[in-house]
């Protein structure tokens, strides 16, 4: 798992840019996704989401500030429970439970040793991206990849569910000069045309207003892109060492192999950065599943998925009975060929400050809800860059209809349910 890799730095989903060597034979050798979405575009959600196989809403996780609760099952429960050798290295950042809690692990305090002690303060902004002073063997991803790789070793006899989570290609934007150089002279600049500025929504304005997107220059913006691109090689190398061990461990034939990220980053697209959007770049994800004894090789699957679907597709996976409550939908009909995908649909929900807002993704439309901002609706099969709104057209006036109605189904907002809590 990493943090913050948009679909469109990815080999595998048709970047021709960023070089992803290792995702792209993992996909090979499995099962790929091209539109698979997060439960909220950022992290705790997205992270809590994935863990329980639930809206992030619906166990009380609303943003960065929250975490989840003890009495609520997780992934961790299950597998626990079933036997398995359970072992999560890396970033977790679902908080709340204190067996979750976030703070300093061994790795990071390995990654500032091999720095000399020294931790930088490294700006957040895309004009701060710069070059590591520090070799790729000090980064805290490294040691999350040498621990997860020990895991590996101890446990090869015995039923194990490892997760290794790393922090990069998060911001800030470092990394070193050995993958800068790859894509310093060849990383684009994405087309923004003042149209795609004047339909964002009110909260992604704010957004760019707050952090100054309208001020960066093309080099600042293509600099930025270069080092982001350069995190998510890094990122791929890590894999393939991953993927090498459990080769050189004879494990592969018996494992199943998950990638995928919490959310994307927008990286300049729509004039924006960072997440908390519902724009591919920012809510879409990379998602690639192997496992050579039920999954099929080589596929790509276009039907809109979920992180959320990832619990219960494990459970039945390893044959173990799914616990109640669980909202996502098993892969396996999907992989298989035993379903077509065409009922399937994608959820997801963001709260930035006052705002809240829903997204649900069909086979073709994106449709976006924001409380006391206008809608969206996007074609995705004729406008995959998002420019066109037609949430206004009288001609798909049912259909907006049809989609809100579907996509707020349930839904309890932040502010709905803190107005709960007080009555309480």
């Amino acid at each position: 798992m990493s943090d913050e890799h948009s679909p469109h730095a990815a080999g595998f989903l048709g970047s021709r840019i960023v070089k992803t060597p290792a995702l792209d034979s993992l996909a090979r050798s499995g099962t790929a996704f091209s539109a698979a979405y997060c439960q909220n575009p950022i992290c705790v959600p997205s992270r809590a989401s994935f863990v329980t196989g639930r809206m992030p809403s619906n166990v009380g996780v609303f943003g960065n500030e929250g975490g989840l609760r003890s009495d609520v099952t997780t992934l961790a429960d299950v597998f626990n429970q079933a036997g398995y050798q359970t072992g999560w290295f890396g970033k977790t950042h679902w908080g709340g439970d204190p067996r979750f809690k976030a703070g300093p692990g061994n790795a990071d305090r390995e990654a500032l040793r091999r720095r000399g002690g020294k931790d930088l303060k490294i700006g957040r902004l895309p004009e701060e991206a710069t070059v590591a002073p520090w070799p790729a063997a000090a980064e805290v991803d490294t040691v999350t990849k040498e621990e997860a790789v020990k895991f590996l070793q101890e446990n090869r006899n015995r039923p194990f569910f490892a997760g290794v989570s790393f922090i990069k290609p998060h911001f800030p934007f470092i990394v070193q000069e050995n993958y800068y150089r790859i894509y310093k002279d060849i990383a684009d600049v994405p087309r923004v045309t003042q149209k795609m500025i004047d339909e964002l929504p009110a909260v992604s304005k704010q957004e760019r207003e707050k952090y100054g997107f309208a001020k960066l220059t093309e080099q600042q913006i293509r600099k930025a892109r270069a080092v982001y691109f350069g995190m998510v090689t890094y990122i791929d190398d890590l894999v393939g060492e991953i993927l090498k061990e459990v080769d050189r461990l004879g494990l592969r034939e018996n494992t199943i192999i998950l990638y995928i990220a919490d959310h994307g980053e927008l990286a300049g697209e729509h004039g924006l950065w960072y997440k908390n959007s519902f724009y591919e770049a920012s809510v879409r994800v990379p998602f690639v599943w192997s496992f050579p004894k039920a999954i099929p090789q080589g596929k790509m699957i276009g039907a809109p998925v979920m992180n959320m679907d990832i619990f219960p597709t494990l459970c039945d996976l390893c044959g173990i009975p799914k616990p109640a409550g669980l909202e996502g939908q098993s892969l396996l009909p999907l992989m298989s060929g035993k379903e077509d995908g065409s009922r399937r649909y994608a959820l997801s929900e963001n709260f930035r400050g006052r705002s809240a807002s829903r997204m649900i993704c069909t086979d073709r439309w994106k449709y976006c809800y924001f409380h006391e901002d206008r809608e969206q609706l996007f074609d995705m099969r004729n406008d995959r860059e998002e420019v066109n709104n037609l949430a206004g057209a009288p001609e798909h006036r049912e259909l907006v209809a049809s989609l809100r109605s579907r996509a707020l189904a349930g839904w309890v907002r932040r502010d709905q349910a803190e107005r709960s809590r007080k009555k309480k």
